[in-house]
């Protein structure tokens, strides 16, 4: 018995033992869980000009310990810094890398104009405009891209555009008037005698042929109540930094304006106020001179600070594999410009070996080889050209054939733009871009109709077919109704918004008392009618016509009815012939009174 019952005890303290390192062994991994899971990092830091490197996008669980590498986004280069942050106790540390905006090189010189530019920095655009008398011919805006300026110069041309004589109607013409003008010319118009002047009295001939804001002559007295909004565009305010020369109060469409702006300031130009009350090419400011930190790709830049002024100096070197092309040193010039910028090229590989076939690229074409070739010699060139619709932004057009491969291709394609579709007097183009392929949809303003094609396509020669034009929408004279009077009638040239009332001699106006001339052209309802209406007798068992009585009731006539002494009037006793013949309100009924005994 003894034995028994100490065995037991054994027993017994052995599942205790169990279940007390059982219990520490769930605590232990449950401490282990619950340390790991607050130790999770949650999603990378986010920055603008950084982004996370590919292979780490799909990523959804990182834990202590782990590590992402960041790469500078587009239009950006990397100045320094690591790329790595670290997952350490559930936070990201602070990523130390330098990323800047990459810089354009310095724009050529365009003869009889000049560029107009934001900065050269990566997003920056550059504005072409041309001396008064020329013309651009090529690309007006050009931007700072990843791999330089998009586009090419583009020229200015003496201007052959022609602005026949202004077709104001109404006008007084001086005497000897020239009958032709050139690009910006001005003139001003005076409307003849008993003509108001609608609009600015100052036009300007445009870089289409047309007229810019062309005004009205119209009769006094007869539009005395249209109201007149003027456009202008807003005074530059440009401080302490720049001057306006002959600064006005008011700038009309057409006007021009010039600054100058202070030594060490940048932004000093012609500009123009457009119809969409902006000046263009952009708005005139005068803005301190810096050069943003340089970027050479491939290199590095012996200098650590974000800005510089004209004529600091930094040092330039080239990563290993590539040598330097250009001076090892670099001035900020007068302009924000870096002068003389070098650039870092591959080193020479010896050619050996044979290559395979020309590679295909998109939205290019082989200038010379042939696609069907399987096999070049070493040394071999091939050139590539841009297919139907784009043209050549930068970069080298051919590859080369070196120790059995083929050299990258350089070559950066854009699409050809065709900048304006045109000026249409009253109306405008709604575009879905000014690039090849693009449309340009022509609207007209309220009381105007489309004359000529309304949609124009950028094509590889520029945009097709012709500018339309706005002419204002007419009615035809208001028809004539038998038996009625209109009001303000006009039997020509029916203007939009012109309305006409009727009013019937005899009779009852059937159909609408006022109708008027639409967008379309055409009236906003059928003229009305003037129709004889009678109404039958009124005739009232147990009554009588008290005043009123008549042979025939045509439309308007009025009876007033009563009843037989001892009976009462149920309804009205004022009643009217209608447009429709029946009496208004209805006939009344007369009937006997109740009769009570007390």
């Amino acid at each position: 018995f003894c034995f028994r019952q100490a065995s037991s005890l054994r027993m017994q303290m052995s599942v205790n033992m169990a279940i007390v390192f059982g219990n520490i062994l769930i605590l232990v991994f449950a401490h282990f869980v619950v340390s790991q899971r607050l130790h999770h990092c949650g999603e990378p830091t986010k920055y603008l000009d950084k982004q996370l490197d590919n292979k780490y996008l799909n990523k959804l669980v990182f834990n202590d310990r782990d590590k992402v590498a960041y790469k500078c986004s587009l239009g950006y280069s990397q100045s320094g810094g690591s790329r790595i942050s670290h997952c350490i106790g559930g936070s990201w540390t602070p990523l130390n890398m330098n990323c800047q905006k990459k810089k354009c090189n310095a724009l050529g010189e365009i003869e009889n104009g000049q560029y107009s530019r934001e900065g050269q920095s990566f997003g920056d655009k550059a504005i072409a405009m041309c001396n008064k008398g020329y013309v651009l011919r090529g690309e007006r805006v050009r931007m700072c891209l990843e791999y330089g300026w998009n586009g090419t110069d583009p020229i200015c041309e003496v201007s052959k555009i022609i602005c026949s004589a202004p077709a104001v109607a109404n006008r007084w013409i001086k005497p000897g008037e020239r009958t032709q003008y050139t690009v910006q010319d001005t003139v001003t118009i005076t409307c003849s005698e008993g003509f108001d002047l609608i609009g600015s009295s100052v036009v300007t001939c445009g870089p289409d042929g047309q007229w810019l804001n062309l005004p009205e002559c119209r009769p006094k007295g007869q539009f005395s109540r249209v109201l007149v909004i003027l456009k202008t565009c807003p005074i530059p305010e440009l401080g302490k930094n720049g001057t306006v020369k002959e600064l006005k109060s008011v700038y009309v469409p057409g006007d021009p304006l010039s600054i100058t702006c202070n030594e060490g300031f940048i932004g000093s130009g012609d500009f123009m106020c457009d119809t969409n009350e902006k000046w263009i090419p952009n708005e005139p400011k005068c803005r301190m001179i810096n050069c943003s930190a340089p970027t050479v790709a491939n290199g590095r830049i012996h200098g650590s600070r974000f800005l510089y002024k004209p004529k600091d100096i930094v040092g330039v070197s080239c990563s290993e594999g590539f040598d330097l092309i250009g001076p090892a040193q670099v001035t900020c010039g007068p302009d924000g410009q870096w002068q003389g910028l070098p650039e870092c090229r591959p080193k020479r590989i010896s050619a050996t070996g044979k290559c395979g076939p020309a590679p295909s690229h998109p939205n290019f074409e082989l200038r010379n080889g042939s696609p069907t070739l399987k096999e070049y010699p070493s040394g071999s060139r091939i050139r590539y050209k841009c297919g139907i619709g784009y043209r050549r932004a930068r970069g080298s057009d051919s590859i080369r054939c070196q120790g059995g491969q083929w050299t990258k291709l350089r070559l950066h394609c854009e699409r050809k733009r065709c900048g304006s579709a045109g000026e249409i007097s009253y109306g405008h183009f709604e575009y879905t871009g000014v690039s090849f392929g693009h449309s340009a949809k022509a609207v007209c303003q309220e009381g105007y109709e489309l004359v000529g094609p309304q949609m124009r396509t950028c094509r590889d020669g520029g945009w097709d077919g012709r500018i339309p034009t706005c002419e204002p929408v007419h009615c035809p004279p208001p028809p004539e109704v038998k038996d009625a009077e209109m009001s303000d009638p006009i039997y020509d040239h029916v203007p939009f918004g012109h309305v006409v009332s009727y009013h019937c001699r005899t009779g009852a106006l059937i159909g609408a008392r006022e109708i008027h001339c639409t967008q379309k052209g055409t009236w906003s309802a059928p003229p009305p009618e003037c129709k004889d209406i009678a109404c039958p007798h009124p005739h009232v068992p147990r009554g009588s016509r008290m005043r009123g009585f008549r042979s025939v009731y045509k439309f308007g006539n009025t009876v007033v009815i009563a009843c037989a002494p001892g009976l009462r009037l149920i309804g009205q006793s004022f009643i009217t012939c209608g447009p429709d013949g029946e009496w208004k309100p209805k006939l009344p009924d007369c009937e006997r009174r109740d009769i009570r005994f007390n």
